[in-house]
C-alpha cells in the first residue's frame, strides 16, 4: 500500500514540476506575473492602500513606492490581525500566525493565508517529484518527517489568530499531506508528548518498527544525531518494548495519548527477531532500506551535518534541503544540480548586492556574486528584507542555482572586529580540518575573563592528540587573525588571543531543553556557532 499513496503522490505533484519545467526560459516573465497578481489582489488592503498598489504597473514602480522592509514594520499589522480587522495585508484571510525566532523581537509572527500555503506547495512539490523520479524505490516504503512537540506558545500580540503548524506535513496541503499521514513511520500523535526524552524513545520505537524505513527528512541535522545517539542508551528497553507491545518511557504519557500510540505501533515477530540479530547498532543494518535523507547541510549547518553523516550515514546519501525560512521558500534541491535551484514559482524576489541600496531581479543576478534575499509574498510581506546571504553558484537555464552563506544580521563587533558566521563558518572548518579535531558540538563567542575580551571556541571533543592545547589556541587565534578588523583589534590589543574551551559532551541537548522552554520547536531549531551575546561561560560551567 505504501507504494500506491507515493504513486499517488507524485502525480499529484506532476502539474507543479511541469510548469516549472515550462517557464524555466522566461525567467523575468515568471517574476512579473507573480508580482502583478499579488499587487492586483491586494490593492483595497491597508498596506496597498497605504502605497498605492492601484498606480503600480512595472516592476520599478513597486520598487519606487514601497521600501524595503523588515519585521519591525510589520508589528502593528500583526496586531491588527491578531485583533479581528480584516484586509490588512492581504485580502485573504488569514489562517494561522506561524513563530519563529527574531534579532529585535524575541518571536516573530508570520501570517500564513492559503495562497501562502500552495505556494510553498509550488516548489515543494517540485522536490517531491524530482525525488520520485530520481530515486524510485523511495515509494517502495516509508519516511520519517520530522514532527515536533507541540509548545504553547503564550503571545498577546497573536490575538484571536491560531499559532504554529504541527508538522512539516502540514506545509504539504491537504491532499498531500492525507497521502504523507499514510506512509508516516512515526505517527502525528507523537506531537502531543512534550519531554523531549520521552519523545525520542517513542520517535525510536516506531521507527525502529519499520524495516521498510526509506526516507528521512529533518530540518536541523543535530536534530537527527541526536535521536541516533539514543539508540544505544535505550536499546534494551526498546527491543522488549516492541516485544510485548508495551510504551515504557523514560517519562510518563498521559493516558489517552499512550493509548493512541499503542494502537498504531505496528510490528511483525520477524522484525523484532532481526533487530535482536544483530551484532552492532548501525544505522544501515537497521533500516537496510534507507536510501536517503535530507536536511540542512549549508551555512551554519555545513560541520553539523559532516558530523552526522561520518556519525551514522556513511553508506547513505545525504541531500541538502536548500533555504526554507518560515516567511517563505527561497530555493530547494533537484538532483544532479550541485546547489540548490530558485524556488521561483513561489514568490516575487529581488536580490540586494553588499553596499548598494539598488536591488536586482532574478534573472540579473551574476556567478560568485553575493546578495541578501528580499521577497514579496501572498503572505502579506512586501520587499521582506529575509537577511539571508546568498552565493549564485551557477545556472540551471536561466534559473540561479544559490548557496545560503548566513544570517547577514549576525556580526559579533565589540571593538569594530566585524566577526561574522559566514567567517566564522569558514575558519572552523578549516581548523577542524588541518587539526584532525571532530565535535559534535561547537560554538564561538565573545567572552570577558577578569578585565580582558576574547573570542572563545567552545567544544565538546578533541581528537587531536599531536598538538598541546596552547598550540591549538595559537593556531585558532592565527585563523581569526585573517579578518582584517579582527587583526587590529588584536594589535591594539582589544583583544587578548583566542581560547578553546571544552563544554559538557550534552551542552547541545542543554541548548536544545533552554530553547524548547522558549517556545521554539524542536525540529525548528537551527545550529547557532556565533553569538554575540558575553557569558557562555558561566551558563555551560552551571548546566
Amino acid at each position: 500500500m505504501t507504494f500506491i499513496f507515493n504513486y499517488l503522490w507524485k502525480l499529484s505533484c506532476f502539474p507543479a514540476w511541469y510548469k516549472y519545467k515550462k517557464s524555466k526560459l522566461d525567467l523575468e516573465s515568471a517574476q512579473q506575473n507573480i508580482l502583478s497578481k499579488i499587487i492586483k489582489q491586494n490593492e483595497k488592503t491597508t498596506f496597498g492602500a497605504k502605497h498605492a498598489f492601484y498606480s503600480i504597473v512595472t516592476i520599478d514602480q513597486f520598487r519606487k513606492q514601497v521600501p524595503i522592509s523588515k519585521y519591525d514594520e510589520y508589528i502593528k499589522y500583526i496586531k491588527q490581525i491578531g485583533y479581528g480587522k480584516e484586509r490588512v495585508l492581504v485580502k485573504e484571510s488569514v489562517d494561522l500566525f506561524e513563530p519563529t525566532s527574531g534579532s529585535t523581537a524575541a518571536t516573530k509572527l508570520i501570517p500564513y493565508t492559503s495562497k501562502l500555503r500552495k505556494d510553498f506547495q509550488k516548489s515543494i512539490n517540485v522536490w517531491i517529484y524530482d525525488l520520485f523520479s530520481n530515486y524510485p524505490s523511495l515509494m517502495g516504503g516509508s519516511a520519517y518527517w520530522s514532527i515536533s512537540p507541540i509548545i504553547k506558545t503564550k503571545n498577546l500580540d497573536a490575538g484571536n489568530i491560531p499559532v504554529g503548524f504541527d508538522s512539516d506535513s502540514s506545509y504539504l496541503g491537504n491532499f498531500s499531506a492525507k497521502l504523507v499521514n499514510k506512509i508516516l513511520a512515526v505517527p502525528e500523535d507523537i506531537k502531543l508528548i512534550n519531554d523531549i526524552s520521552t519523545f525520542r524513545y517513542v520517535t525510536l520505537l516506531f521507527l525502529l518498527a519499520r524495516k521498510d524505513l526509506r526516507f528521512i527528512s529533518v530540518w536541523n541535522p543535530t536534530f537527527l544525531t541526536l535521536l541516533f545517539d539514543q539508540l544505544e542508551n535505550y536499546w534494551p528497553s526498546l527491543l522488549k518494548d516492541l516485544k510485548n507491545k508495551k510504551l515504557n518511557a523514560p517519562k510518563p504519557i498521559k493516558r489517552s495519548v499512550k493509548q493512541k500510540l499503542l494502537k498504531k505501533l505496528k510490528v511483525s515477530s520477524s522484525r523484532i527477531r532481526e533487530l535482536q540479530a544483530l551484532d552492532e547498532i548501525c544505522i544501515k543494518k537497521i533500516w537496510p532500506y534507507l536510501n536517503l535523507v535530507s536536511c540542512w547541510k549549508d551555512g551554519s549547518a555545513i560541520n553539523f551535518s559532516k558530523s552526522l553523516k561520518k556519525k551514522y550515514l556513511e553508506n547513505i546519501e545525504l541531500q541538502g534541503k536548500g533555504l526554507i525560512a518560515t516567511e517563505g521558500i527561497i530555493s530547494f534541491p533537484l538532483h544532479g544540480k550541485d546547489y540548490p535551484n530558485l524556488a521561483y514559482t513561489s514568490h516575487f524576489f529581488e536580490f540586494l548586492p553588499e553596499f548598494s541600496s539598488k536591488t536586482l531581479l532574478a534573472h540579473e543576478l551574476k556567478i560568485g556574486q553575493q546578495y541578501e534575499i528580499i521577497i514579496t509574498t501572498n503572505g502579506g510581506l512586501y520587499r521582506y528584507n529575509l537577511e539571508d546571504k546568498i552565493e549564485v553558484m551557477g545556472y540551471d537555464q536561466q534559473i540561479p542555482l544559490i548557496r545560503f552563506i548566513e544570517k547577514s544580521n549576525n556580526i559579533s563587533d565589540l571593538f569594530g572586529e566585524k566577526i561574522s558566521e559566514g567567517f566564522i563558518s569558514m575558519i572552523i572548518n578549516q581548523f577542524f580540518n588541518e587539526n584532525n579535531i571532530e565535535s559534535d558540538f561547537y560554538m564561538v563567542a565573545p567572552e570577558k575573563i577578569n578585565s580582558d575580551y576574547r573570542y572563545i571556541l567552545f567544544i565538546n571533543t578533541l581528537v587531536n592528540k599531536e598538538d598541546s592545547l596552547d598550540k591549538l589556541n595559537r593556531k585558532l587565534d592565527d585563523l581569526l587573525r585573517k579578518n582584517y578588523h579582527y587583526d587590529y583589534c588584536r594589535e591594539l590589543d582589544q583583544l587578548k588571543s583566542a581560547n578553546i574551551q571544552y563544554v559538557q559532551k550534552n551542552t547541545m541537548e542543554n541548548i536544545i531543553k533552554s530553547k524548547n522552554r522558549d517556545g521554539v520547536k524542536l525540529g525548528d531549531l537551527k545550529p547557532q556557532i556565533l553569538s554575540k551575546e558575553l557569558g557562555w561561560m558561566k551558563k555551560f560551567n552551571t548546566w
